[in-house]
């Protein structure tokens, strides 16, 4: 039986690429991950604001996972999943109380020693549309043998 040669020129190709995909997907592993433990990093310190100034206390829960890219050699990442939420505000002149729902996630390359500064928003109660930023400047320490360590200091916002 002939076939037209048009058409065996299509359809082998296809035929070859339906058979060759899903064994290419099984074997190509995924980027392996090392989930980490979740720190607790205490946050402490006062900003002075337009009207007032906010002490802000409280502990950032940080996810930590480690990420290696045998693949293509790239360089070994930290991801950071910080949630803000328990981080509590009042305004020392008013005893205005001031809370943030935030949570972030940050990827950096994975270093001995590193700083990360990180906004969040922060609202007086539950009122969003008064919301201001503040930063938080992580000092992140990893070792190998022992995992990472982090302190933080807080800081105002730049107005823009």
């Amino acid at each position: 039986m002939k076939t037209d040669p048009l058409r065996e020129a299509f359809i082998r190709p296809f035929l070859a690429a339906a058979v060759a995909v899903p064994l290419l997907a099984m074997a190509a592993p995924a980027l392996p991950a090392v989930k980490g433990p979740v720190i607790p990093v205490n946050v402490e310190g006062s900003i002075s604001s337009d009207s007032e100034n906010i002490g802000f206390s409280g502990q950032m829960k940080v996810s930590t996972r480690i990420i290696d890219d045998p693949d293509f050699s790239g360089p070994t990442i930290v991801e950071l999943i910080i949630d803000f939420s328990s981080i509590r505000g009042v305004g020392k002149n008013t005893g205005r109380r001031f809370t943030t729902e935030a949570q972030t996630i940050v990827h950096r390359p994975l270093l001995a020693f590193d700083e990360i500064e990180v906004s969040f928003p922060y609202t007086p109660g539950t009122d969003v549309h008064l919301a201001r930023t503040a930063n938080v400047v992580i000092a992140m320490a990893f070792n190998a043998n022992s995992g990472f360590s982090m302190s933080s200091k807080i800081s105002r916002a730049p107005s823009n």
